[in-house]
């Protein structure tokens, strides 16, 4: 086989795709997930990786990716690989072109990266910079035949302490929040330390769609002036002092979602790579996005209703896919942070992208 993907090396990559693009593959039979048996059983079968962070609707994904041969596939939000590895292992000539901007989850996938070296490309990015991160890779003229978005927080990020997105009482960490922690971005630290009342209220309600916001600022403002707020134990005390229970545990997920999804500007992620994958798809491939809550979820709903109803209708709703798609019995028995996950897909048109003109 040739390798298309050995390593990162620009002008190799050009090189091997060329190769890999001239192959002829007609005499051989694509693979159909549903006759396909090792997929369907792909849930079954338990990878290292799981241990850490199962892939949210594994089954749903490869079903409507149907990999074929010849194909090339963008994972927009890498994490663990779990996706990745499903599409990799359903269709053995396929390739995948993955995203993150969370450098660590690289050193952690060393074993997948190094199992499917001739088929899989990294590239530590943000998914709204694809365009510009394959260009840079010389991979921007390569025909995309599916994206998959996997948004939000991925299960090693809650539980690694240090990262400071849980607030969870055993997983004290410092208030950070960044998913790329080599950045300079401001972390929630900053944001609970510095920011104003008006402003921290307005990040609670509209990223957060908290109510209860005024009485939290002001017991931030009012103990920050006494010691900065350092810890996430420290935030979730706030928090508790504010809100009666039990009204104070939705409170508290809430808000430390509006400072994640803040601190790393999430729904202008979703907006700007939503149109990109718009740009990069080839008609008649599909786009999934899975999001975790109403707000990603919204984004991704009118995105999609915007541009399957203009003149020019640069997606369509596949007939044979209801969307939106929750997840199943065997899937929460399975993964039970699957409960709050919605999958929505579409396929591409063959109008051209429009994307400059999405607003919401």
């Amino acid at each position: 086989m040739i390798k298309l993907f050995k390593n990162n090396n620009n002008n190799n990559n050009i090189i091997k795709i060329q190769q890999i693009l001239k192959r002829n593959y007609s005499k051989k039979k694509g693979k159909n997930v549903e006759d396909n048996i090792d997929t369907l059983q792909y849930v079954d079968k338990e990878y290292e990786s799981y241990k850490i962070h199962k892939p949210v609707f594994i089954r749903e994904v490869l079903e409507i990716l149907n990999p074929q041969p010849n194909k090339v596939y963008i994972d927009a939000t890498f994490g663990m690989g779990g996706h990745t590895r499903g599409i990799l292992e359903t269709c053995k000539d396929c390739y995948v072109i993955a995203f993150d901007r969370d450098p660590k989850v690289f050193e952690m996938t060393k074993p997948l990266r190094s199992e499917f070296k001739d088929r899989l490309i990294t590239i530590n990015s943000t998914f709204s910079s694809m365009k510009s991160a394959l260009k840079e890779n010389n991979l921007n003229h390569i025909k995309i035949s599916g994206i998959l978005y996997d948004f939000g927080v991925s299960s090693y990020q809650i539980d690694t302490a240090d990262r400071g997105f849980s607030f969870k009482k055993e997983l004290e960490g410092p208030l950070d929040m960044r998913m790329n922690q080599n950045s300079s971005q401001l972390t929630a630290y900053d944001v609970i330390n510095t920011f104003s009342e008006k402003d921290l209220r307005d990040i609670f309600f509209y990223y957060g769609e908290e109510k209860h916001t005024k009485n939290i600022a002001n017991e931030i403002l009012r103990k920050r002036q006494i010691e900065p707020i350092k810890n996430t134990n420290d935030l979730v005390k706030i928090i508790e002092a504010s809100i009666p229970y039990p009204m104070a545990l939705k409170t508290i997920s809430r808000v430390f979602r509006s400072l994640r999804m803040f601190v790393n500007d999430e729904l202008n992620e979703i907006k700007v790579g939503l149109t990109q994958g718009e740009e990069l798809l080839e008609p008649d491939s599909p786009l999934l996005a899975i999001s975790f809550h109403s707000i990603e979820d919204r984004i991704v709903k009118q995105f999609l209703n915007k541009y399957s109803t203009i003149d020019q209708p640069t997606f369509k709703f596949s007939p044979g896919y209801k969307s939106p798609i929750f997840p199943s019995k065997e899937e929460l028995e399975w993964n039970p942070r699957s409960k709050s996950a919605i999958l929505r897909t579409a396929i591409r048109t063959s109008n051209k992208p429009i994307s400059s003109n999405f607003n919401i």
